[in-house]
């Protein structure tokens, strides 16, 4: 060895490459960690943002309806009841009668596909627009096939797992659940509730 010059033992190189490896395996951990928290927190902002568009389609509607066009018994993910909203295209104010009473124009029903895709559909009265005490409540639709093929079906939102709508007297509760995943990580779900007290 020349006098003045240093060199690395071959000790020394291995360690120094150890130290490198682990610093770099060490900031990659940490890359891929952030990156996949990064990801799990836009699946719970999609899932909470599906779910509130939901339920703030669920209120404009509910809004409208009367308790006791509700079915006795609501299946999961789908529900229909009486609105006093004009059909679509036809005006966004309620009807009245000559004697005040507001008249109930038609049938709503939302509904949650497999895809978890969520769904609004109308079906006019027979007869068409009538008070109240004039409603026949024995031609309910008997089944969501009944509106859900009709004109004027819309997309409320997407990424829904499930839904329950239940009624106590006038006091409506929708029990809602979103669902939305990555690839890579696993679903992420977010469940609200809200009541509504209608007519």
């Amino acid at each position: 060895m020349m006098p003045g010059r240093s060199a690395s033992t071959l000790v020394e190189v291995l360690v120094a490459l150890a130290v490198f490896s682990l610093i770099t395996a060490l900031l990659a951990g940490v890359f891929l960690l952030s990156h996949r928290y990064t990801r799990v927190s836009q699946q719970l902002s999609r899932a909470q943002r599906e779910a509130a568009q939901c339920m703030q389609a669920f209120s404009s509607e509910l809004k409208r309806s009367h308790s006791q066009s509700f079915q006795a018994t609501t299946a999961t993910n789908e529900t229909w009841f009486l609105s006093n909203r004009p059909p679509v295209g036809a005006g966004a104010q309620a009807d009245f009668a000559s004697s005040g009473e507001v008249l109930w124009q038609k049938w709503v029903a939302i509904w949650c596909q497999a895809d978890g895709v969520v769904y609004r559909g109308e079906l006019g009265l027979v007869g068409g627009a009538v008070p109240f005490s004039q409603v026949d409540l024995g031609n309910a639709p008997s089944s969501l096939a009944a509106i859900s093929t009709q004109p004027g079906k819309k997309r409320l939102a997407a990424a829904i797992r499930r839904f329950r709508v239940s009624l106590d007297e006038r006091v409506v509760t929708v029990d809602l659940e979103s669902e939305t995943s990555n690839s890579g990580n696993p679903p992420t779900r977010y469940h609200t509730s809200s009541s509504f007290l209608i007519p």
